[in-house]
């Protein structure tokens, strides 16, 4: 048996089994059909191993707030007996005893289910759109991913896809803050460099060139306008960004160097690559990095990654510039996968 993509494989479910069976039986309905959500193979990035948990097709169907109120429950008792337990060759038994995390009975075939545009929202913290420039900081980077990738099939009404569109990626205030964080964080990483080296210390050197190397994998993100994902593919995603051809060689690069001040100045040579490509973006100040030759001992290139910082944040409006002035500039780990409207590191900015 062949192994099949589930976005692949939730396409012809549909097609094939769920399109069919709602036109027979619900004649007329208006709604739409998506795999998005959690989970690898809304990136396309599943494979033959993803089979050893709740691996399979799904597919989302979002109605109107009364026709879920009114058909939800027998749309879910027509599908579980309208469709085949197995697919295209491969059972549709979803959480078979001992494998899933979850639910283990084994009635529970496929995921398919009803919700709303809006109920789906609210599970990752959204109330409303358009978001305010707060909202974007409440929510998770992972769930603005995940609602905004995957496939949809079918919107009669348009209404999941204007939602998908109006979080396709954060607004240019909001990335300028996002940004202005990043390049702090790296210019705290960068500045103990030289003392590390200095010391002889090769391990704390390669942890410290690690860090700022992930740092400006974060900003391709950013200045690429795509969403970073979770650890497991953050590398995966990573190669999909135009810049990596240039970035992946370099990272590498300083990631195996072990003098201190070359370790340095290819930071340096990086941090230029990253910029171009922020000044393309034509959201602030086109600015350069400036270098000089340190003679303090501390340094062997002297970098000013907070000038990138203030020049980004030079077009902020309150609340974002009250955010900024608070100095909460170190919310750089958006990443997680959160639940209940949790923000992570973003605390303090609820305390203002």
């Amino acid at each position: 048996m062949n192994f099949i993509p589930s976005l692949e494989l939730s396409r012809m479910l549909f097609t094939e089994q769920i399109r069919p069976t709602l036109e027979k039986e619900f004649p007329g309905l208006e709604y739409a059909a998506a795999t998005l959500g959690m989970c690898s193979e809304v990136l396309g990035l599943d494979d033959e191993v993803s089979l050893d948990h709740e691996w399979g097709p799904r597919v989302t169907l979002f109605l109107n707030e009364q026709d879920k109120a009114r058909l939800a429950q027998e749309i879910h008792q027509v599908m579980q007996g309208a469709l085949p337990e197995s697919f295209k060759g491969f059972p549709m038994m979803w959480r078979k005893p001992g494998v899933g995390i979850h639910d283990t009975r084994e009635t529970a075939l496929y995921h398919v289910w009803v919700t709303t545009a809006a109920e789906s929202l609210g599970n990752i913290g959204i109330k409303r759109l358009p978001l305010e420039d707060l909202d974007w900081l409440k929510i998770s980077e992972q769930h603005l991913c995940e609602f905004t990738a995957g496939v949809v099939y079918r919107d009669d009404t348009g209404e999941l896809t204007r939602a998908r569109d109006l979080l396709r990626y954060y607004s240019d205030d909001v990335l300028r803050f996002l940004l202005r964080c990043e390049w702090n964080a790296v210019g705290g990483d960068w500045f103990p460099i030289g003392r590390i080296g200095s010391r002889g210390d090769e391990l704390g050197l390669r942890l410290q060139a690690a860090k700022i190397a992930q740092r400006f994998m974060r900003i391709a993100f950013m200045v690429s306008r795509t969403y970073a994902t979770y650890k497991k593919w953050f590398g995966t995603l990573f190669m999909r960004l135009p810049i990596a051809a240039e970035l992946q060689p370099r990272l590498l690069d300083l990631l195996e160097e072990k003098r201190w001040q070359q370790v340095e100045e290819k930071i340096g040579g990086i941090a230029d690559v990253l910029l171009a490509q922020q000044n393309r973006l034509g959201i602030a100040p086109r600015v350069t990095l400036k270098k000089t030759k340190a003679h303090d001992g501390r340094h062997y290139i002297n970098y000013d990654f907070w000038r990138i910082g203030n020049l980004l944040a030079g077009k902020l409006q309150p609340p974002l510039k009250t955010l900024m002035e608070n100095e909460v500039f170190f919310m750089d780990d958006r990443s997680l996968i959160l639940w209940n409207e949790e923000v992570g590191k973003w605390i303090l900015h609820l305390q203002k």
